[in-house]
């Protein structure tokens, strides 16, 4: 009698009838109560119906009573979908110690680790579902996402192809196909890939940002701008896809720049999600009033102390307002004492010269809490500068060793090395379609192009990388061992690119102060480089100046004159700039970061 029952209600919830379900399964709960299957089915009819706390309640009983695969990972995908990611987790690998081949716990948990960005383990999860069935469609687009965020464009590409091969119209894998033909640079061939993408899943905000930026690549403006403004029109409190859209309207000096934030702190008065990079960007224009005005504006209107007050130290100092922005990010800890507002503070700290012994004891903590953060690395050496600590400083910034300066190699085909260096600064030319400089990135006067530049698939591009590739080998051999050291104790002797860029400097233009967050040893490789340069010091890469403004301001410790067809190599943690070129000469380089790798 129970079972049919529960059959009836099972049948219920199949035809999303929730409320009725519910009714049926309240009026048997007595004789129920020590059925896991009918606390499973109260959970989905819960759930249904939006009662969260009863559905969380409803599952705990059911595996209480008899731990199944189906209910632990049901469990676990309401958890994922609560976003509790640590609870989501436990739960699958529950589940797959019961049954270690129950695919809809092992794909759900793959992409679980995507989510959090467990690039390495989700890949992992997804192999072992297509070991047990090999054309399963969801865990090949798993895997393949996986290796998309792990670099291996190729394997992702043959993967998504694949799926399409079966499935014509699975928007996931046009999506993903479309992301991969973008960064090989087929701009055109992406942009195909992903408008059909948005034909079938027209209300993803995720699809339209992807053709937007690769409408973008394809130097295709106004169809750009169009693509990211339907794709904030379906997410618009989405703050990365707002970052997103003001960063390409920044390159392209569109007239709209910057007037999303204002939309949303219209909608959403005094949000730090909105206000924060909006003061942030008008900071980084020379704007610092505006962005002061955007803090206080937030502030009257209840918006979340912590991270306004730490923002608004940031600009004060930046205004020379030492001693009212040591106030905020004091106010900032206090309220609440994460990394960010501890590293503002010892920032602060330091700008204002009010107690170096303090900032050296807070980053000394923090870089012991993350010991691979370049960011902090390098306020840490500030702070070893600043307190006198020459020893330590010259440990963790020795340039005579750590900073390697070494030329190319002359590829095959080519008479002469200017022959090979002309040919890509030509290819890197047609490039650089933007009007001007990131407002977000440390260079002015000049332009950099999009994405990453080392994932396309073109000859100019991997013969540099190869010729690079060459010489950074030798730059890494020669490292010394010294396993507690932030540089020398990551060095496996192996190395990947993970970021790199082109930038054009043309007169009045440089490289403000600044670190490399993404990578652990950075470089600079001289395309082009004015004759004034190897005269007066005008475009030198200097080190050791801090990127913040001071009351006691450091001055470069180190400088490396450029020179054509040579890289510039260096750990990502070390303050550089570079020196003003004066001329109207234009100064074409090629940037990039590497980490390092196991294989």
């Amino acid at each position: 009698m129970l079972a049919q029952r529960l059959q009836q209600a099972a049948a219920l919830l199949q035809t999303n009838d929730y409320q009725q379900a519910l009714d049926a399964l309240t009026a048997i709960e007595s004789s129920g109560a020590a059925s896991a299957d009918f606390w499973q089915l109260l959970a989905l009819a819960h759930k249904g119906l939006g009662q969260l706390k009863e559905t969380e309640v409803s599952y705990l009983k059911s595996v209480q009573l008899l731990p199944q695969p189906h209910v632990l990972t049901n469990l676990a995908n309401f958890y994922r979908q609560q976003r509790r990611p640590e609870e989501a987790e436990t739960r699958y690998r529950q589940a797959l110690s019961l049954d270690s081949n129950h695919l809809p716990a092992r794909v759900n948990y793959g992409q679980l680790l995507l989510e959090i960005k467990q690039f390495e383990a989700s890949a992992q999860q997804f192999s072992a579902a297509l070991e047990y069935k090999r054309e399963h469609l969801n865990a090949q687009i798993g895997l393949a996402q996986a290796l998309q965020q792990l670099g291996d464009q190729e394997s992702a590409f043959a993967l998504f192809e694949e799926v399409l091969s079966v499935d014509a119209n699975n928007a996931s894998a046009l999506n993903g196909l479309g992301i991969s033909l973008k960064t090989f640079g087929h701009g055109e061939e992406a942009v195909l890939k992903l408008q059909k993408a948005h034909q079938l899943a027209p209300n993803s905000a995720e699809i339209l940002l992807n053709l937007a930026s690769a409408l973008a690549v394809a130097d295709r403006s106004q169809e750009a701008v169009a693509a990211y403004e339907a794709m904030l029109t379906r997410d618009p409190d989405n703050p990365e896809l707002h970052a997103y859209f003001n960063g390409y309207l920044g390159v392209i000096r569109h007239p709209d720049y910057l007037k999303s934030y204002d939309k949303a702190l219209e909608r959403h008065p005094g949000d730090p999600r909105f206000a924060v990079p909006l003061a942030r960007r008008y900071l980084l224009e020379n704007r610092g009033q505006d962005a002061l005005q955007v803090l206080e504006t937030a502030f009257t209107q209840g918006g979340e102390s912590a991270s306004l007050n730490c923002e608004l130290s940031h600009v004060l100092r930046e205004q020379g307002e030492f001693v009212h922005a040591l106030k905020n990010a004091r106010s900032a800890v206090n309220a609440n004492p994460s990394p960010a507002s501890q590293r503002e503070l010892a920032t602060a700290l330091m700008a204002a010269g009010a107690d170096y012994q303090e900032a050296h004891a807070l980053l000394t903590s923090l870089v012991e809490r993350f010991p691979v953060d370049q960011g902090l690395w390098a306020l840490y050496a500030t702070a070893l500068r600043y307190t006198e600590n020459a020893e330590a400083y010259r440990s963790l910034v020795d340039h005579d060793r750590m900073i390697q300066v070494r030329e190319i190699s002359c590829q095959q085909d080519y008479a002469i090395l200017a022959d090979f260096i002309d040919f890509i600064r030509q290819s890197l030319l047609r490039l650089h379609i933007t009007k001007q400089h990131p407002v977000e990135q440390s260079m002015l006067h000049g332009t950099q192009t999009l994405d990453d530049l080392f994932s396309r698939r073109e000859p100019a591009i991997q013969q540099l990388t190869a010729a690079l590739g060459e010489q950074l080998t030798y730059v890494i051999d020669a490292l010394p061992k010294h396993p507690a050291h932030p540089l020398y104790g990551r060095n496996t002797g192996q190395f990947n690119f993970s970021n790199s860029w082109s930038v054009r400097l043309w007169r009045d233009g440089f490289h403000k102060n600044h670190f490399h967050s993404q990578g652990w040893l950075s470089s600079a490789f001289y395309l082009a480089v004015p004759p004034e340069v190897a005269q007066g010091g005008e475009g030198w890469i200097k080190f050791g100046e801090p990127g913040f403004r001071a009351r006691e301001p450091l001055g470069a410790d180190y400088w490396v004159k450029p020179k054509e067809g040579a890289l510039v190599v260096f750990p990502s943690y070390l303050w550089h700039g570079t020196e003003p070129l004066y001329t109207a000469s234009e100064r074409m380089t090629v940037g990039y970061d590497i980490l390092p790798s196991s294989s």
